[in-house]
């Protein structure tokens, strides 16, 4: 079962935001909202679930359309940007809790 390059790019950043993605909006929304420590970490976790049971069936629906398709040499160029644009949003994602956790 060999994919191609940028296919397994994107499923894999596309898995890495579906997982790490969810906490970063969860925090963004929930800070904007509240102060208060203890209905911060509730609105976090909250917020949390419900993203990441919207974000990962997408992902895995996504990622299973690509497994399908995975030596298809067509998909493999148009699906170059979709790979960019996954590490960017991880890149960001990541940016995010750094300034967070030291401001």
């Amino acid at each position: 079962m060999q994919l191609q390059p940028n296919i397994s790019k994107v499923i894999f950043y596309s898995f890495l935001f579906a997982l790490g993605g969810a906490p970063t909006l969860a925090m963004l929304v929930a800070s904007q909202q509240t102060q208060d420590p203890h209905v911060l970490m509730s609105a976090f976790v909250g917020l949390s679930v419900v993203l990441v049971c919207v974000f990962v069936p997408i992902v895995l629906i996504q990622n299973t359309f690509l497994l399908i398709k995975r030596r298809s040499l067509e998909l493999e160029e148009k699906i170059k940007p979709v790979s960019n644009i996954y590490f960017a949003l991880n890149v960001g994602c990541l940016i995010f809790w750094l300034l967070f956790m030291f401001k």
